[in-house]
């Protein structure tokens, strides 16, 4: 069983999770991407691999998210 380095654990967002390795961001472990071994944040892993979405966001009519 593999544990999480504890250095690298933070509750900055209101749960235990990761820190990114490249942006420092506090992660919940549903957000965090592994890659070679390093929790990454969306961003970082794009910034590291060059991958990016597969698909597009679209707009959506009288949803009101305010």
């Amino acid at each position: 069983m593999v544990v999480p380095d504890p250095t690298k654990l933070s509750t900055a967002s209101g749960q235990l999770g990761p820190v990114c390795a490249v942006t420092g961001k506090a992660l919940t472990f549903g957000e965090a991407i592994v890659f070679d071994g390093e929790y990454l944040c969306m961003e970082a892993y794009v910034e590291k691999t060059g991958a990016s979405p597969s698909t597009e966001g679209k707009e959506v009519q009288d949803l009101n998210l305010d």
